[in-house]
């Protein structure tokens, strides 16, 4: 099966005081084919080094968590610019606005890789921007994290 991580389950994984933290880490470590999405690898980087986190890395420590973890044990998708074009032309229909924006491209790379899963914290909003993925899209389930948006 092709697991989608969005960047939201690969920091909870990452990260041990995180709210979902065990079944995000979970869902990475069993997972059979991750895929993530090029800019999710930025994103990664810029909260373990300075986010909304509780802990800020030094950029070395960063890049290589972000490589030994994802890099190097999963698919990484990117988006070429007509793809990443016809997203931003249909964020009017969807409704996407700043960070959404974002969300939207993850999910066009999640199509692109043709994922069975999409893994994401933000279910609401990814369904919400995607309907018609909505039954490929969930939250890491397992230990200390109940289904639902956080």
């Amino acid at each position: 099966m092709k697991q989608f991580f969005d960047t939201s389950v690969l920091i909870s994984a990452f990260v041990e005081d995180e709210r979902h933290h065990d079944a995000c880490v979970e869902a990475v470590v069993n997972a059979e084919h991750g895929v993530v999405y090029a800019h999710g690898l930025a994103e990664c980087f810029s909260l373990l080094t300075g986010g909304r986190l509780s802990i800020q890395l030094s950029p070395a420590d960063a890049a290589r968590i972000v490589e030994a973890n994802v890099v190097e044990r999963m698919e990484v998708i990117a988006l070429d610019p007509p793809e990443v074009m016809r997203v931003l032309h249909a964020c009017q229909a969807t409704g996407a606005r700043g960070g959404g924006v974002y969300d939207c491209l993850h999910l066009a790379a999640a199509r692109k890789a043709g994922a069975d899963e999409l893994l994401t914290l933000n279910v609401r909003r990814f369904v919400a921007f995607a309907p018609d993925l909505a039954t490929r899209i969930r939250q890491p389930r397992g230990s200390g994290c109940p289904q639902g948006d956080r």
